[in-house]
């Protein structure tokens, strides 16, 4: 097949789900994952898409966020490791807030494996979608409000007000970058909204994210890091932030390899 009709199917499959992945169209494309990752970089350089690890997507207009098939698939056993070590946070019969990150999806299939007897609370459809035909003793509360199919995710300011009612034992998320200066931060606001009150509706406060989320901002400020009481991580963290949380009292805790 020449490259240019490879790269008009690999625009057709991005027009129509909106991202695509390495091993999906070498396998449709009958080539090599190379030959795939050679035609993203150069259809990335003309401006036709964003890559990332495992795939490439279309950029929504005002969303720079990954569709969340292209974040289940990026370091799958870290956010294993790291929600192993999430869950053992987790005490029996608590109340626990779980935002729409895959990070977040992962930590509940630790949850759900363990059969821990909690009260979970998330605006994630996919959480959702994951207790909806399995036996368990989770005490599954949906918040729902505009559905994001980028998230999987309901998100908008009925999904805020919703959680107002709410005041968890421990809330756990993640979001696209940290620093020390600016706190935490989204892409999209109406994520970062959600985000800052399940932080202020919870006691114990915990984000978990991986290396790859440190010393950067994305679009939203959301929270300060003032405002955590535990990170979890996969690798060392920068001084900077090793420094910050050392003054503020912040645990940070590593589950390397």
């Amino acid at each position: 097949m020449l490259k240019i009709e490879r790269q008009n199917l690999i625009d057709q499959e991005l027009r129509k789900a909106g991202y695509v992945l390495v091993p999906g169209l070498s396998e449709m494309l009958c080539c090599s994952e190379e030959t795939v990752r050679r035609d993203l970089r150069e259809m990335e350089m003309a401006g036709k898409l964003v890559r990332t690890h495992g795939g490439a997507y279309l950029v929504e207009k005002y969303d720079k966020g990954y569709p969340i098939e292209l974040r289940k698939s990026y370091l799958l056993h870290t956010k294993e490791r790291m929600a192993a070590a999430a869950v053992s946070v987790i005490q029996e019969n608590d109340m626990v807030m779980l935002d729409s990150s895959t990070t977040c999806l992962t930590i509940a299939e630790a949850i759900l494996a363990l059969d821990l007897t909690v009260t979970l609370i998330t605006n994630s459809l996919a959480i959702c979608n994951l207790f909806a035909d399995r036996n368990s003793n989770v005490n599954l509360v949906g918040i729902g409000g505009v559905f994001r199919r980028r998230t999987s995710s309901f998100a908008d300011p009925n999904t805020v007000e919703a959680l107002h009612h709410f005041y968890a034992d421990k809330v756990f998320i993640s979001c696209p970058k940290l620093s020390a200066e600016q706190g935490l931060s989204d892409n999209h606001i109406s994520e970062a909204n959600v985000r800052r009150q399940m932080l202020k509706s919870a006691k114990m406060k915990i984000l978990v994210v991986d290396h790859t989320k440190f010393e950067g901002t994305a679009n939203h400020l959301f929270e300060g890091l003032e405002n955590v009481d535990l990170v979890i991580t996969d690798q060392r963290v920068p001084e900077s932030f090793e420094a910050f949380a050392a003054r503020r009292q912040i645990q940070i805790q590593i589950t390397p390899d």
